[in-house]
């Protein structure tokens, strides 16, 4: 049985929430389709009723509009977040690994209510990925909270650093460490936190999903200011007093790594069966470990003190060594 509504301000919000849930530019409601949907909840309404409580919900911010015509009526006609917009949160909800399918499946149908009815199938999008478990992504989004909740109070944080050994198993590697968290960076691999090490003294970059036990500590926010965005554009490394912009020439079967490695700021130039490539990298041992690795297929050809260092990194350990 429908309850009946006999306070106005019922009323007023029923309607509301028709409007919301119900309408859009293409979906408008008539006066008289309006009034029936109130009755069916329990609110009958009169026409000038349902005017005055449109007048007072417009002064109220709601964008409610009436479209003219055969088909025409009133309708909502600007949201929070457009239909556009709400399909980019979905898809961000959808290929986020730090979310269980519970967690998953219940944002994306909270996301739905903000759309209205005729517009919730365009949610409803084909992102598939590997499904993070109930306390793995407890796991994160704790460590994710205190992060933040450090950074917005400048404090440090402390953890204990964890690996995995010979079978696979997650184990703590060391002791408790001290740092003062400047920022979060995403990769491919996920989470990364820039901080400064009070112990060393130094910015360092270290992995979410390898810090355990993390506290946020008493201890006031130490270290250089750093801009996360800078340290995240460059690749190889961190220290952006090593920065070197470089030339490589490369095969061209190596042009794909190349431009997921060194990203839209990195320049090609065609050279015959392959391509000339300047780069900003930092030069230090992520970028020697992948001179190695693509030794057969990409040449350091400047500027003189990159190849320099390219050369004594050489000499110091043999490239045959690492070709077995």
């Amino acid at each position: 049985m429908t309850k009946t509504h006999t306070d106005q301000r019922d009323r007023t919000l029923l309607l509301a929430r028709i409007l919301q849930e119900e309408t859009d530019l293409r979906h408008p409601l008539s006066l008289q389709q309006l009034i029936q949907r109130l009755e069916d909840q329990g609110a009958p309404a009169e026409r000038k009723s349902v005017y005055r409580d449109l007048a007072a919900l417009r002064r109220h911010g709601m964008a409610i509009d009436f479209r003219r015509g055969k088909a025409g009526g009133w309708y909502l006609a600007q949201r929070t977040f457009s239909s556009e917009e709400l399909g980019l949160i979905a898809d961000a909800i959808g290929v986020y690994p730090y979310l269980s399918a519970v967690q998953r499946a219940a944002l994306l149908e909270q996301l739905e209510e903000l759309s209205c009815v005729h517009q919730r199938h365009r949610l409803r999008r084909p992102v598939s990925l590997a499904q993070s478990s109930e306390q793995e992504a407890g796991a994160m989004q704790a460590v994710l909270e205190r992060v933040h909740t450090a950074c917005q109070e400048q404090r440090a944080l402390s953890f204990i650093p964890y690996d995995y050994n010979s079978k696979l198993e997650k184990v703590p590697v060391g002791s408790r460490q001290l740092v003062s968290p400047k920022g979060l960076l995403w990769t491919g691999q996920g989470y990364r936190l820039l901080a400064w090490d009070h112990e060393g003294e130094v910015l360092r970059l270290y992995r979410l999903d390898r810090m355990g036990k993390v506290l946020i500590a008493g201890a006031p926010a130490q270290g250089p200011a750093a801009d996360a965005g800078l340290w995240a554009s460059v690749p190889f490394g961190l220290d952006p007093q090593r920065r070197e912009r470089v030339k490589l020439r490369c095969r061209k079967e190596l042009a794909g790594e190349a431009a997921e490695r060194f990203g839209p700021e990195a320049v090609a130039a065609p050279m015959e069966d392959g391509f000339l490539l300047t780069a900003d990298v930092v030069l230090g041992p992520e970028f020697w470990a992948w001179l190695r690795a693509y030794q057969e297929q990409a040449e350091l050809v400047g500027p003189t003190i990159a190849v320099e260092l390219w050369r004594e990194q050489c000499r110091e350990t043999p490239l045959q060594a690492w070709a077995v």
